[in-house]
């Protein structure tokens, strides 16, 4: 018996069922890349949103006090993905690239062009930058091309969090229409059928080290 059969002993099968649909739907053709937000709490939103959205993968790049994630605002969603810590922007990119991904950075600039009016049909690490100070040149140098949420009222920016749901749920939609967007690979749903166990078991480790030691 294996780790994660010993551990869906101890798990309800509308549990386990939970986990598959949800593996499912997770893709493997979007990434979220978090650069330096101001506010901790805005960290924290898009996290909730990337998981609510089915995205696996967020990158994120050092942030003023690091203080690190608020469970009160995440709900615990952060337990569920895989977050990349890089210490320079250009490690990030870097990483992304050699993954076959480009890099749309939301931000105004030359060549901006609205999240509508672009081909997504292609593997995307978006970036979402400082709400306060906007996407540092490093990000508008480097990336593969810029975007921004269209707005049509007298408010001319959006909370970044409200803008990485649009820009989120618009890729996906989009991908999802087009029949190009790709779910996980087996052996990485099996990393994170493990892995989630472990988190849904209370005392798993200790359970784990009884069972191995009845043999």
């Amino acid at each position: 018996m294996n780790e994660l059969e010993m551990l869906q002993q101890y798990m309800l099968p509308g549990r386990k069922q939970r986990h598959e649909d949800i593996l499912i739907q997770r893709t493997s053709s979007i990434r979220v890349v978090i650069e330096n937000l101001h506010k901790e709490h805005n960290v924290d939103a898009v996290l909730r949103t990337c998981e609510a959205f089915g995205i696996q993968h967020v990158h994120v790049l050092p942030q003023a006090g690091d203080q690190g994630i608020l469970r009160t605002i995440t709900r615990g969603c952060d337990r569920w993905l895989t977050i990349h810590r890089h210490l320079t922007l250009d490690e990030c990119f870097r990483d992304l690239k050699g993954l076959g991904f480009r890099i749309l950075a939301g931000a105004f600039g030359p060549g901006t062009r609205p999240v509508d009016a672009i081909d997504w049909n292609w593997k995307v690490a978006l970036v979402f930058s400082n709400e306060r100070d906007g996407a540092c040149p490093e990000v508008l140098e480097n990336a593969d091309g810029l975007f921004v949420v269209p707005l049509h009222g007298f408010s001319r920016s959006l909370n970044v969090s409200v803008a990485a749901g649009i820009t989120i749920h618009y890729v996906r939609s989009f991908m999802e229409k087009a029949g190009t967007i790709e779910g996980l690979s087996d052996p990485e749903k099996d990393v994170l059928r493990n892995d989630w166990s472990r988190k849904s078991v209370k005392n798993s480790k200790a359970i784990l080290d009884e069972l191995r030691r009845r043999g």
